[in-house]
């Protein structure tokens, strides 16, 4: 799966102005992902595997929920394996002054499943590697 064009840390808000809120997908090289739906003081994720089954479509099999609230940290219900597709386009988008690859991915544990989430860089932050360690 490495050079795959999914993998990366894609984000709700990218390139536009700041919110107290986001999402984020991320998808690792080794056929794990997250999305974490972040707000002030609270956040959702959900680990999964994935796993391409056609061209433009992939398997999510998720195995963790987690919920963050204040200092309380609770797993909740794994969310149902699912096979969706999913498109990248490229998009302008009011803070930045290039085209932004934009995935589409409406994966029904998606807090935005409808919205399209910007490329942020394709080596997903620490802190989503370090949250993936902690989690698995």
């Amino acid at each position: 799966m490495q050079g795959d064009e999914i993998i990366g840390q894609w984000s709700a808000e990218a390139g536009y102005h700041s919110s107290m809120e986001d999402e984020q997908f991320v998808f690792w090289g080794d056929g794990v992902g997250l999305v974490e739906y972040a707000r002030p003081a609270a956040s959702t994720w959900v680990l999964f595997r994935w796993a391409r089954t056609a061209i433009r479509t992939v398997r999510l099999e998720p195995y963790r929920c987690v919920r963050r609230e204040g200092g309380a940290v609770v797993d909740g219900d794994v969310p149902a394996v699912v096979e969706v597709g999913y498109r990248i386009t490229r998009e302008e988008r009011p803070l930045i002054d290039e085209v932004l690859p934009v995935l589409y991915l409406p994966a029904p544990f998606a807090a935005t499943p409808d919205g399209g989430y910007g490329l942020i860089t394709r080596e997903p932050a620490v802190y989503f590697t370090n949250m993936r360690r902690a989690s698995s």
